[in-house]
């Protein structure tokens, strides 16, 4: 739809000179990309021009984030970390764990003469044992007396915040929609008023080109006339 004489050569007569380079604080835009469909080959290496010209001025650095310092990769890596991962690297399986601390041992003397201190840390162990279990059976009985309604109260928040998300991006594609339709129908529209304005161009040049000729043919009549009658014309040119 536009007619840029750098674009297209081909026409220069009917070409529109292209404006100055915009501003900062004015961004015209010279695109309508819903209605440009009939780019050129000529078009195509214009844009490439241009594009590789903006490459040139703002060419951009090959290390563009030196300003943020060196990355430390290490900041997390503790020894144990270290040493679990070296384990994976070299894949060595994983020890199994101790539950030694499970056990309930007895005492190896048994008898009037056993150790009244082995038989005491047996005792405390196991009492040990048992309120772990008792702890154990407690939270058990807790989740199963409140974890239900605990888990469907989670799910809810989850379904509510799912439902949310899904309302935000809906009406985010809503609004994309609408941007373009909106920016189809405003090109459109500026596509029909260039398309009237180029007539009606086109349609001046023709007027004054032929009233150019008819000018042109006026005046090489009167000269022939002039000659005829043996008219100076250029006494009337100075006056």
């Amino acid at each position: 739809m536009l007619i840029v004489s750098e674009m297209n050569q081909e026409t220069p007569m009917l070409a529109l000179e292209a404006g100055g380079p915009p501003s900062d604080a004015e961004h015209p835009i010279d695109a309508l990309p819903y209605l440009d469909t009939d780019y050129t080959e000529n078009d195509q290496q214009y844009a490439v021009a241009l594009i590789e010209q903006e490459c040139r001025v703002f060419r951009p650095t090959k290390n563009y984030l030196r300003h943020l310092g060196v990355p430390d990769y290490d900041a997390f890596l503790t020894p144990r970390l270290q040493q679990e991962m070296d384990r994976m690297q070299k894949k060595i399986p994983m020890p199994q764990l101790d539950l030694s601390r499970c056990d309930l041992p007895c005492p190896s003397t048994v008898g009037k003469g056993s150790d009244k201190n082995a038989w005491r840390k047996a005792l405390a162990n196991a009492k040990t044992q048992n309120e772990h279990l008792n702890l154990r059976t407690l939270n058990l009985s807790l989740l199963e007396e409140f974890g239900p309604e605990w888990h469907r109260q989670h799910n809810k928040q989850l379904e509510d915040q799912a439902n949310y998300e899904e309302a935000l991006v809906k009406e985010l594609r809503k609004h994309i929609h609408n941007v373009h339709a909106n920016r189809k129908r405003q090109q459109e529209d500026a596509g029909r008023k260039i398309s009237h304005l180029e007539k009606q161009w086109v349609q001046g040049v023709s007027k004054n080109f032929q009233l150019a000729k008819a000018c042109a043919e006026l005046e090489s009549e009167n000269e022939d006339l002039a000659k005829r009658l043996r008219i100076d014309l250029s006494q009337f040119a100075e006056a």
